[in-house]
């Protein structure tokens, strides 16, 4: 084992300096005879000792002595350590290929996948399930992960086509025309990185060269009080399948009241200047973000009856039904672990797009 943790050492010094290749050769031939299950070149191990520890034993004698009796042992914790990092670079290679992201646990802390919200609830990472006794669950969680990250590899290779998620209960932000293809975006009324996204959408003009439709997925979270990542996300989502099926009476303008309302809350601001979004999630109570929805619904047009039939149809076993086989659809066939996702031109994105690349 010496001999390999010599070998790793000495290959990252010889990229620096050429005074270390002659010995990483040496170090290579001793790695194949022990890969072959051959004994290593004595003579190299020796060298490589004397190298080491030459200057230091007339310097530090203890320490010299306390190093080479234990210098096997540290061989074998360099090694397994360096294994252990190959593999998790691995793994998180493979993770940004499949999902876009290096952890799919907590995928808003990998600064490659580009700016999202994760899907996925707080899950421990490995020191603190170790201080919790629990080393083996952050093992079993691990493998659960990789296994699910394996059976999705032929995804990454497939042809998205939002036709394939679309019902009759979607609604375009643009009136529907037949010769432009389809656009499906995955999210959560309470994500900012959704919130981005609509607004490049917007700047770049994509919603007049696709026919853009949505899938409403409150983020779950098992941790927070209200059952979602976002306190309100669950109510906002209500509404919006609500308003796709009672749309307002005098309404002046082409575009869907749900899509009204979804642009009330990703860019709208109130009279202090506060954005809508993060009212929603961190001031309003459900009984407040409601009669703000209320307000908002008489400004696209609903009269005050029809803002009762929407709390009745956002309340409705028909709506509860439609939300849960939205999130089916996101959970178990797109397999999406942060949104906003977004499926266009046969691909599909697990992140926000910037104004260029929705051009």
């Amino acid at each position: 084992m010496f001999c390999i943790a010599a070998f790793i050492v000495l290959c990252f010094c010889a990229i620096f300096s050429g005074r270390y290749r002659q010995m990483a050769r040496k170090a290579w031939h001793c790695v194949l005879r022990r890969v072959t299950f051959r004994p290593c070149d004595i003579n190299f191990s020796e060298e490589v000792k004397g190298k080491l520890m030459g200057r230091m034993i007339l310097t530090h004698p203890g320490f010299a002595r306390f190093t080479d009796r234990w210098i096997d042992t540290f061989a074998w914790l360099f090694v397994g350590a360096s294994l252990w990092s190959l593999a998790m670079v691995a793994v998180a290679g493979l993770n940004l290929m499949i999902y876009d992201t290096c952890n799919p646990q907590h995928a808003e802390n990998c600064a490659l996948g580009g700016e999202a919200c994760s899907v996925a609830s707080y899950t421990p990472g490995f020191w603190e399930s170790l201080v919790h006794g629990r080393p083996h669950q952050w093992f079993m969680d691990q493998g659960q992960q990789f296994g699910t990250t394996v059976r999705l590899i032929p995804a990454r290779f497939q042809t998205w086509t939002p036709d394939e998620y679309v019902s009759q209960k979607n609604s375009w932000f643009e009136p529907f025309d037949p010769a432009k293809p389809r656009a499906l975006e995955i999210i959560d009324p309470g994500c900012s990185a959704c919130a981005h996204l609509f607004a490049n959408v917007r700047a770049a003009g994509f919603e007049k060269r696709y026919n853009v439709t949505y899938i409403a997925y409150p983020i779950p979270d098992k941790t927070s009080w209200s059952g979602y990542k976002f306190m309100n996300s669950h109510l906002i989502a209500s509404y919006l399948a609500a308003m796709k099926q009672l749309p307002p009476g005098h309404s002046h303008s082409r575009t869907p009241a749900d899509w009204l309302l979804l642009d009330r809350i990703y860019t709208g601001v109130n009279h202090e200047g506060m954005k809508w979004q993060e009212l929603m999630n961190l001031r309003l109570d459900p009984d407040q973000a409601r009669a703000a929805i209320h307000r908002f619904a008489g400004e696209f047009g609903y009269s005050e009856a029809q803002i009762g039939q929407l709390d009745q149809l956002a309340g409705s076993p028909e709506v509860r039904a439609q939300l849960a086989a939205d999130k089916r659809t996101v959970e178990e066939k797109i397999h999406t672990v942060k949104i906003p996702t977004i499926l266009f031109g046969g691909r599909r994105y697990d992140r926000v797009l910037n104004v260029h690349q929705l051009r």
